[in-house]
């Protein structure tokens, strides 16, 4: 009886530790976690597959007294940038303390552009060390030692990961244009990348992909340093393993150097497919498990408005517009305040963004301009690629 008490007791402390941790999740276009730095309150962070570092905002940094120890030359989504690292950081996710070195960042524009707080964003240290599984019902990240403690990993579809050379997994896809053309890739898998598909500049120029677009618009993204532009159109569908993804706006990159240049993968997937699937991240095995969830089947949002809006001071501020849209033929111009959206005087951008997405609509704008005057601006929506 002692040795089969024993036996189950081994049993219950293996069981307890076969799942390390719990995180809750919000969804907001990204994933945001509560993260704790060197012991103080918690932070919001991005759980992001792409960073290959702990990043913490620079202004953060300062108030909790972070300093850098060196600063290092890397290679960034536009070029070569130069970024302060502070070594040997607590980081806290939970019951997990991790010791990592952070890059200190002003991350005040991706804050205004995501309408929330980002204090900091986290991804390789977790990855590389657990085996991660995302559940998008229950909202949150479970984080286990071992891939066959998941009981339910026979319902997800398995497909091989690749890194070659880099922390951020890729995967394969293939991709069919408007014209019927059929071409492959190996993509970056970046959740903390807002967007279907970005397609490398050497891999878009090759194979000719920006003159087999219809309608196209010119747009910029804000990266950790600096914004870039890139072209946005439609393709037809997207597809890996058994999953597919019929008409979808894409993105094509204009960089001559950076990440989005480079000749080494064809692009990035990102967010807006990778959270249409319940999925565990195996690194050490090298393997994707993905199961579609709710999102899956979810029509993708095109560009109606023709605007951009960031929070700016607690502002809702045109951040770009483009200039065949409406609302650039109406007066529209970046650096102006958007009041009201119909009847409408939050701002909460996420609610803003669903006014901007019913095809066919008229929304009825109030702005402040840059002179200070204020006037009313109904735009029809139309999808504008």
């Amino acid at each position: 009886m002692k040795k089969l008490v024993i036996i189950l007791v081994s049993f219950i402390t293996l069981a307890c530790f076969a799942q390390v941790e719990t995180i809750p999740f919000e969804e907001d276009d990204l994933l945001f976690i509560k993260v704790k730095v060197n012991e103080g309150d918690e932070l919001n962070f991005v759980f992001d597959t792409g960073a290959s570092l702990v990043v913490l905002d620079s202004l953060v940094a300062k108030r909790m007294g972070i300093k850098s120890d060196y600063s290092q030359n890397a290679q960034g989504a536009n070029g070569i940038q130069s970024y302060k690292i502070a070594l040997n950081q607590k980081v806290g996710l939970g019951k997990i303390d991790l010791i990592s070195n952070m890059v200190l960042v002003n991350l005040k524009p991706l804050s205004q552009k995501s309408g929330r707080n980002i204090d900091g964003i986290i991804g390789y240290d977790i990855l590389k060390d657990f085996v991660t599984q995302f559940n998008f019902e229950e909202k949150n990240i479970k984080l286990y030692t071992k891939e066959d403690q998941i009981v339910d990993l026979s319902t997800y579809t398995k497909i091989p990961m690749k890194f070659d050379g880099t922390p951020i997994p890729q995967i394969d896809l293939k991709f069919t244009m408007l014209d019927g053309t059929q071409k492959t890739g190996n993509f970056l898998f970046d959740s903390g990348a807002n967007l279907t598909v970005l397609f490398n500049t050497p891999y878009a120029e090759k194979h000719d992909l920006q003159n087999r677009l219809d309608k196209t618009i010119k747009a910029k993204a804000r990266g950790l340093n600096k914004s870039t532009a890139f072209t946005r159109g439609s393709i037809k569908k997207i597809q890996f393993d058994n999953f597919e993804f019929l008409d979808l706006p894409i993105d094509i990159a204009k960089n001559k150097a950076g990440v989005s240049a480079s000749e080494a993968y064809s692009g990035i997937l990102g967010a807006k497919i990778i959270n249409r699937f319940d999925m565990v991240l195996d690194y050490k095995r090298k393997l994707f498990y993905f199961k579609p969830n709710s999102g899956y089947k979810k029509p993708f949002v095109f560009p109606m408005s023709g605007l951009g809006i960031a929070l700016i001071e607690g502002k809702v501020t045109v951040s770009y517009v483009i200039e065949s849209s409406e609302a650039y033929k109406k007066g529209i111009r970046e650096g102006d305040e958007l009041l009201s959206i119909n009847d409408y005087h939050g701002n909460d951008l996420k609610l803003w963004r669903t006014y901007f997405e019913e095809d066919q609509k008229e929304v009825s704008l109030k702005i402040r301009n840059r002179l200070g005057d204020i006037n009313t601006v109904t735009i029809l929506l139309k999808r504008l690629i």
